[in-house]
């Protein structure tokens, strides 16, 4: 009944065996992916009585799937089917209230959730403030931050299914008395490592900070946020400027990526149940407010698969560059109503971690349908990302997904009955649609991720697998190959941007060549096609200016936005901490190279030169002095970077300049420090992966290596990591992307 001819990558197959497919005692792999699929299929299927109709969904179920045209989130595809698998939801969110049975049930509810391998959000407005008086204890409260840090322990415990470790959001409204305590609570990193933050704001705020006025937080928030004598129903509480909390919002976000921003009262706008509560949070990454006890059931369809050529059914990678590229409308269609039965099969056969999720989601039935690939749907169509033409194209998409899963919703409604809450129009499914974040699935689908921008053209991979663990491999778009080829030419890493646009191909660009208003452009474009929310990461370059990150969150509102997300390429603390400990420079008294030689004195005159570098923080001068033709002194200077840093690059400078002086071979100093990674940027078609890479640069120069003895990795062509937050399976850099973090080089991601 089920063909098994699959079209799936080396990376897929690598992916799906270590993390998807069913395995024996040993951990070998006792289904193939054809069969996963299958398994997969039939169990969603289940759900209908009738025999013909199941066996029908069945075999379209399993079509879908198996030519990737739909992939289901994480969960399903690991759990459908099997006798004692967790939850097919991909997350949660969590209300609680400002009482102790509330918290520590939430605490139970979040260990429960993660065990059956699901991510949660949580609402931490209705906590009193630090400080308030408890009148049954005669105490005083530890405050929301407080159980936020609770949360995050109880986060550290528990990995998401035994597969991979947990996901989570905390949203707090910006009225709250304790609102500016929880924006900074993450500039420790560490503490709470494992949360994702958000503000709750509304227009009301939005116009506050616009006019200059100030708002009232107290406690419980009652919303009133204009400037005037009206004081919250006499609740007592004090007046601060908006302006001042939006500050405190634009620095943390400058800083490190957070807190994110939530328009909650857009979300409660398209609230499709609004008798059973306002909405008040969102799951992990943002694509998903959700009641109390609601969860994720999200699938994506592939876009690059509905792209067709004039002359032949199916677009290969070697097409001719002169065919016309089409999107294929009717089979778009086709498949959405697909993948809505799906959904709505997933709703009917799971199982969920408590009783009030269970009884959340049989109440409401929501589904999140999204999409992937669409950069490569882009760049098969020979568009810029960014361009008009993309976003018409994008705008018409988003229509089209709207249009047919609300009419499927409905015609399910009519056959099978609407969601219990329904109280409007019939609908068998309260929400539909969700542009959800889709790093490992677009992976198995060879595809881009959700709406994000193309995010390398060529990278390392790692390969895991037992034989060749450890292993690079490079990876290519197989467009751009296709495309040089067609031209007579094979790729090159030292290919530019320039060249590209000269041969024709300026359509391949990547998320570094995409503009934080175009990022916000598109989440905005689809935004108001989708009834609940949208994953997507306003990549921000380094030398990106606090007021760059607030003109992106002002566009975001101006935009129609429930929410945004940006992200400063480089801007975690930890990031250069976890690159610097990765290569030590090891000075040991009794290492068979230390050197015996009289203590070095300096003289008052030396001579040497001084190289330019473009980091990623600046430009670094680094001048090696030299006395009888040796290197005997490194000083380096970062213009226009932080004092931390400078005193880092100066205290390794003056490492560096003990070492060489004590007889340490200058060889052994660069093996240390050539390759290290903190915000590549490019610099004359040479890659600087951070200031100490430049470092090493102008040292080995001063042996007399070549390029070819300092060999570039990780990400090239104007693509590369974002990040350098390490990936616990393969070592390699995680990407923030999606609202997640992610793996290219290996497939793992936190977020499905």
């Amino acid at each position: 009944m089920f063909a098994t001819g699959l079209l799936l990558t080396s990376q897929a197959i690598e992916i799906l065996n270590r993390r998807y497919l069913v395995k024996d005692k040993g951990g070998v792999p006792i289904e193939t992916p054809s069969q996963m699929f299958e398994r997969v299929a039939v169990k969603v299927a289940s759900a209908k009585e009738d025999a013909s109709e199941r066996k029908l969904c069945q075999e379209r179920f399993y079509n879908m799937m198996a030519s990737l045209d739909f992939l289901p989130n994480s969960p399903t595809l690991m759990n459908a089917g099997l006798e004692n698998g967790g939850t097919l939801s991909a997350c949660y969110v969590i209300g609680i209230d400002d009482t102790m049975p509330s918290i520590t049930k939430a605490f139970t509810d979040q260990a429960m959730i993660e065990k059956f391998g699901g991510g949660v959000g949580f609402s931490l407005s209705r906590i009193r403030p630090k400080g308030s008086p408890i009148s049954s204890t005669q105490g005083f409260a530890c405050g929301p931050i407080e159980v936020l840090k609770t949360l995050s322990q109880v986060g550290s415990m528990i990995t998401q299914g035994g597969k991979r470790d947990g996901a989570h959001m905390a949203v707090m409204s910006v009225y709250h008395p304790d609102i500016l305590e929880f924006i900074s609570c993450k500039q420790e990193e560490g503490k709470i490592h494992n949360f994702n933050i958000s503000v709750g704001v509304d227009s009301k705020f939005m116009n506050a900070v616009e006019k200059d006025r100030k708002i009232h937080l107290c406690w419980p928030m009652c919303r009133v946020a204009e400037h005037g004598d009206e004081i919250c129903g006499g609740r007592p509480g004090r007046f601060v400027l908006a302006r001042e909390i939006w500050t405190a919002i634009v620095d943390g976000a400058w800083r490190n990526g957070e807190p994110g921003m939530l328009w909650l009262d857009r979300i409660n706008q398209d609230n499709a149940t609004p008798h059973l509560g306002e909405i008040e949070a969102t799951n992990p990454c943002g694509e998903q407010p959700l009641l109390s006890n609601e969860s994720c059931n999200l699938g994506s369809i592939n876009l690059l698969n509905f792209v067709r050529c004039s002359t032949k059914k199916a677009f290969p990678h070697a097409c001719e560059v002169s065919c016309q590229h089409k999107f294929d409308y009717p089979r778009y269609q086709s498949v959405i109503r697909d993948a809505v039965r799906f959904l709505d099969g997933v709703v009917d056969i799971n199982v969920h971690p408590t009783e009030e999720t269970q009884r959340m989601n049989v109440a409401t039935r929501k589904i999140g349908l999204g999409v992937m690939g669409l950069a490569d749907t882009f760049v098969r169509m020979g568009i810029v990302y960014g361009s008009s033409e993309s976003m018409i194209l994008s705008d018409a998409l988003g229509d089209i997904l709207k249009k047919t899963a609300d009419q499927e919703s409905s015609l399910l409604a009519a056959k099978y009955g609407s969601y219990p809450e329904c109280k409007e129009r019939p609908m068998r499914n309260a929400w539909r649609l969700s542009i959800a974040p889709t790093g490992t699935i677009s992976m198995i689908a060879g595809v881009s991720s959700g709406i994000e921008p193309i995010f390398a053209l060529a990278y390392k991979k790692h390969n895991m697998s037992a034989a060749l663990a450890g292993v690079e491999l490079e990876y290519v778009h197989p467009d751009l190959v296709a495309e040089l080829r067609h031209r007579g030419m094979e790729y090159s890493s030292s290919i530019t941007r320039k060249q590209l646009e000269e041969l024709g191909l300026g359509h391949f660009v990547t998320s570094a060549d995409v503009s934080s208003g175009v990022h916000v452009t598109m989440q905005c474009v689809w935004q108001k096609h989708i009834d609940s929310g949208v994953s997507k990461t306003i990549n921000l370059e380094n030398s990106a200016t606090k007021e760059d990150v607030a003109e992106a969150y002002r566009l975001a509102w101006a935009g129609g936005a429930k929410g945004i997300t940006v992200y400063r390429t480089g801007s975690r603390e930890k990031e250069v901490l976890v690159s610097l400990a990765s290569a030590p420079l090891k000075i040991s008294s009794d290492a068979p190279f230390a050197s015996s030689l009289k203590k070095f004195e300096r003289p008052a005159r030396l001579s040497g030169i001084t190289t330019k570098f473009r980091t990623g923080h600046g430009n670094i001068y680094v001048t090696v002095n030299e006395q009888d033709g040796k290197t005997v002194e490194v000083i380096s200077s970062l213009g226009k970077a932080g004092q931390c840093t400078g005193a880092y690059i100066e205290g390794l400078s003056r490492v560096i300049t003990l070492a060489v002086q004590e007889g340490i071979p200058i060889d052994r100093v660069v093996d240390q420090l050539q390759g290290i990674s903190c915000c590549p940027v490019w610099t004359d078609g040479v890659l600087i992966k951070s200031p100490v890479d430049a470092m090493a640069r102008v040292l080995s120069g001063k042996m007399g290596l070549n390029e070819s003895t300092l060999p570039v990795q990780g990400f090239s062509l104007n693509g590369h990591s974002n990040s350098l937050i390490s990936c616990p399976e393969c070592s390699g850099n995680l990407v923030i992307e999606e609202g997640c973090e992610k793996c290219y080089g290996c497939g793992y991601n936190r977020c499905g």
